[in-house]
């Protein structure tokens, strides 16, 4: 089976093919590739503790035996059902062992009972691992890839619809706006945030995320780190910009959830040019802005339109946010690095 990609693995992990007794899940996001291991594994076992039914094994165990995998899927449980063999590996450490269980599989010589699991990191193309699962008939290869700002959005949007609660528009675009890309990390977020908000079981009905409670639960600390960057550099303020980029590197703050928030916050900006260069006066543009400016935030966000009013600052702003996140994603680059490059090209800007 070749590698499975976007709805056919959401497919996959609601509704599991009997016929796959192997899956490799891989990729550079070690929380999505965690995430959707869980998932398989929950499947056919509820309980990671359960001795018979549940195993990790690790690199280690293969060297010393080979066929282990093989023999671990084969055996039957003293507790009945169906078991899970977990694999966790650096690479390609696993490739052999995973070839004799696929050759296994695929020639009838095996007969599971159960799942096999192998979880690893980013793998090229020419890795003997993912080569081998994705030419398998009784396996399966789910890549993880960094969560896009949709996805972020659908996952947030299903784990409050899981416990009664619903996103306003505006909350939903600022908690998007300051999660990042490892879906380990934004889970957690959202999961702080329901709890902050009461899970169903302790609210009387259905409830509502406000842009308040996502402000309250989210924006500190990491939120905050990233609107006094965005802050910064708007303002020209390159010391000021230093110390926040040191805070929200201590708050964990990802390069890329740090991009976007410098594009939120210039593209705001741009859109309240574009209003008053069509007759709105500063004040009645910040209220057009969805969500409008806050009321305590009006003075410092009309200096910002002050500074940046000539010519097409702004369009060159969002063009080299734009590249800057192109360049980010680009394979090995220094993600960090750019990203905080940018900031302090956009912060001299600021003045020119």
């Amino acid at each position: 089976m070749v590698a499975l990609k976007g709805r056919a693995i959401k497919e996959f992990l609601a509704n599991r093919q009997e016929a796959i007794a192997a899956v490799l899940i891989y990729g550079p996001d070690g929380g999505l590739v965690r995430e959707r291991g869980d998932a398989l594994a929950r499947s056919l076992v509820a309980d990671f503790k359960d001795p018979f039914n549940y195993i990790e094994l690790t690199d280690a165990d293969l060297k010393e035996e080979p066929g282990r995998l093989g023999d671990e899927i084969t055996a039957l449980s003293f507790a009945g059902g169906e078991r899970i063999v977990r694999l966790r590996t650096n690479g390609d450490a696993a490739a052999k062992p995973a070839e004799r269980l696929i050759a296994g599989l695929d020639g009838g010589h095996l007969k599971p009972n159960g799942l096999v699991l192998i979880e690893a990191g980013e793998l090229t193309p020419r890795s003997k691992l993912r080569k081998t699962f994705e030419g398998a008939r009784r396996a399966a290869a789910l890549p993880c890839y960094a969560d896009a700002p949709a996805d972020v959005r659908a996952m947030a949007v299903e784990a409050a619809k899981a416990e009664d609660l619903r996103f306003d528009d505006d909350a939903l675009d600022l908690a998007v706006a300051v999660l990042g890309e490892d879906r380990g990390i934004s889970r957690a977020e959202i999961d702080k945030l329901i709890l902050y908000k009461g899970p169903k079981a302790l609210r009387a009905g259905p409830g509502t995320i406000a842009l308040e409670d996502v402000r309250a639960s989210l924006v500190d600390g990491l939120g905050d780190a990233l609107d006094d960057i965005a802050a910064a550099c708007a303002d020209g303020a390159t010391g000021r910009l230093s110390r926040a980029l040191q805070k929200a590197d201590a708050a964990g703050a990802s390069p890329i959830g740090l991009l976007r928030a410098l594009q939120r916050a210039f593209s705001r900006l741009r859109a309240a040019q574009s209003f008053i260069d069509g007759g709105d006066t500063a004040a009645s543009a910040m209220k057009k802005l969805k969500p409008p400016v806050f009321f305590a935030e009006q003075r410092a966000f009309e200096q910002r339109l002050y500074k940046w009013r000539q010519g097409a600052k702004l369009d060159m702003a969002v063009r080299m946010l734009i590249d800057a996140e192109l360049d980010a994603k680009s394979a090995a680059a220094p993600q960090r690095e750019i990203v905080e490059r940018a900031a302090l090209r956009l912060s001299l800007m600021a003045d020119r």
